[in-house]
């Protein structure tokens, strides 16, 4: 072989080696063995621009934190993403009125099901436990001396079952995908009820 062929021989084995060791790294990337959610903002979508000189956010839900409720067990509970969502998308714009975003239920209760009897119930798994999810806000428009100018109520329900052996991140997945849906149905809804009773205080 000439030195011209060695050169590109040698040069050819140094780029296979890179290339395996590419392979190799590749191969060795550390992957997360514990589930993280996303967050729940609303920043990426279009804020409501307001006639109004503040926007209040009011909790007037408050979780029992014990049984049969659990959303006080949730990474992102129905109320703090409802929370969330007004901070994201409702802007205070103008120089008079207030408007207050009211938190009436977020409410995540667990209720047991019945597990099959004999044979077949030792053969198989069941679904054991249902959520059911209940969300409902309110906006509200007051003049400065406190009347009521306008107001927008939103409400979604969701329910979800899970099986007896599922992991605990995987039930809080569903409890997180519990959470998403409800809000995407707020959203829904307060778009449909800002257009038609928030009007003339939309910029």
């Amino acid at each position: 072989m000439g030195e011209v062929g060695c050169m590109l021989s040698r040069r050819a084995f140094v780029l296979s080696g890179v290339a395996a060791t590419a392979v190799t790294l590749t191969g060795c990337k550390t992957v997360p063995t514990t589930y993280e959610h996303a967050d729940l903002t609303y920043a990426h979508l279009p804020p409501y621009q307001l006639l109004v000189r503040e926007v209040f956010v009011d909790q007037i839900y408050v979780s029992p934190s014990q049984s049969p409720n659990v959303e006080h067990l949730f990474d992102v509970s129905p109320a703090q993403a409802s929370s969330q969502w007004a901070k994201d998308r409702l802007q205070a714009e103008g120089s008079q009125n207030v408007l207050h975003f009211i938190i009436k239920d977020a409410a995540v209760t667990e209720s047991k099901l019945e597990k099959q009897k004999g044979l077949t119930g030792l053969f198989t798994y069941d679904q054991s436990e249902r959520y059911n999810g209940v969300l409902e806000v309110e906006l509200q428009v007051l003049s400065d001396q406190g009347f009521k100018e306008a107001s927008v109520v939103a409400r979604a329900e969701r329910s979800v079952t899970v099986a007896e052996n599922i992991k605990l991140r995987e039930r809080e997945k569903i409890w997180f995908k519990l959470t998403e849906d409800l809000m995407t149905e707020i959203d829904r809804q307060l778009k449909q009820g800002i257009a038609k009773h928030l009007n003339q205080f939309v910029m």
